[in-house]
């Protein structure tokens, strides 16, 4: 866990873009359950389950889910982490190790962008559609990666630079150098 002292500030407006992300993604749930209530209703109530539900689902409730809610959970420290090591480093080691795991989560989110970026181009070039039955175009459902690779990219730089900043800093107890 990142002390207080060396997380970036809450507030502020990239703060409030990654809580109104993470809001659509809690939406994006609610309309997940309420799809999957209906479509047990309609399949077993009425015999006629509705057709595209899961289509829906995969396609953009799933994704939503994930990629729009990473970054906040990012600046909340919620991922989960083995940490029998990490619990038991103290001071600059501990640091040092986050400004790694930053920098190096920040280029694998960096090359993600760029390879989901592309894909979602090229599916807006060539016009392409989710299925026959959703005539919806495929890049609206492949941008929610790209968008949300972005936000968590953001937080990975500002934590890192945060955590960089931080090492420049006396530790409690230690002598200005």
């Amino acid at each position: 866990m990142v002390p207080d002292s060396e997380k970036p500030p809450a507030g502020g407006l990239f703060a409030r873009l990654e809580d109104l992300f993470a809001t659509l993604s809690q939406w994006a749930l609610a309309v997940l359950l309420a799809l999957v209530v209906v479509q047990i209703v309609t399949r077993y109530v009425f015999n006629d389950p509705l057709g595209e539900v899961v289509s829906i689902t995969e396609t953009y409730l799933m994704p939503a889910m994930v990629f729009f809610a990473i970054a906040a959970l990012q600046r909340n420290d919620g991922h989960i982490r083995v940490d029998l090591l990490y619990v038991t480093l103290k001071g600059r080691i501990r640091q040092v190790i986050d400004l790694t795991i930053f920098v190096v989560s920040a280029l694998f989110w960096a090359f993600v962008i760029y390879a989901s970026s592309s894909e979602t181009l090229f599916s807006l070039r060539m016009d392409y559609e989710i299925s026959r039955t959703i005539p919806f175009p495929q890049w609206t459902a492949l941008i929610v990666v790209p968008i949300g690779g972005m936000l968590i990219l953001i937080r990975l730089l500002l934590q890192a630079v945060s955590t960089a900043v931080a090492l420049n800093r006396p530790l409690p107890g230690e002598t200005a150098r």
